[in-house]
């Protein structure tokens, strides 16, 4: 193929990879924002063993990708020894993966964040953090209208599900 007919074949799929990207910014999947204009409401809840550690209420809609805005950070003292499994531990498949155990009484910072928006779901990164190290990097799937949990160690799992609706249909306005 000659040099010339060679470039113009690589100037197309340039431009074409160019126009998918710039798509894809564009497309419309369900994103956490603040700043939804028909926000659908989920409940975000963070419990270690029958108590609830952190709960909030979000907002997410059906917007553009570039939309994708949500963050939380929650700090909590576990009282009892957690056991991180699959993260600082992974690795030989031929033995059980022991798990990360971090003492009684730590103090953690669990930062959640939206890492990606689908058609049909939210990826929403989290991780856990104590002074010593990262004890936890993974992903929960929320679903906009079904419950969906997460175990992040032994006993903390990650819930969301759609948000009861407000009485007398006021959408928390007054």
């Amino acid at each position: 193929m000659p040099r010339s007919a060679l470039m113009t074949c690589f100037a197309l799929f340039a431009a074409g990879g160019v126009q998918t990207l710039r798509a894809q910014a564009h497309d419309t999947v369900w994103v956490w924002n603040a700043q939804c204009p028909h926000p659908t409401m989920i409940d975000v809840r963070i419990r270690l063993d029958s108590a609830t550690i952190y709960r909030n209420t979000i907002p997410i809609c059906q917007w553009e990708r570039q939309f994708e805005a949500g963050r939380a950070t929650v700090h909590f003292t576990a009282r009892r020894p957690l056991v991180w499994y699959g993260y600082q531990t992974a690795g030989d498949a031929s033995r059980p993966d022991p798990g990360d155990t971090t003492a009684a009484n730590t103090p953690f910072e669990i930062d959640l964040w939206q890492a990606g928006g689908e058609t049909d779901a939210i990826e929403v990164g989290f991780t856990a953090m104590a002074r010593d190290t990262l004890h936890m990097n993974g992903l929960h799937l929320l679903l906009p209208t079904k419950f969906s949990a997460s175990e992040m160690a032994s006993g903390l799992t990650l819930e969301t599900s759609p948000a009861p609706a407000p009485p007398n249909g006021s959408h928390g306005k007054p």
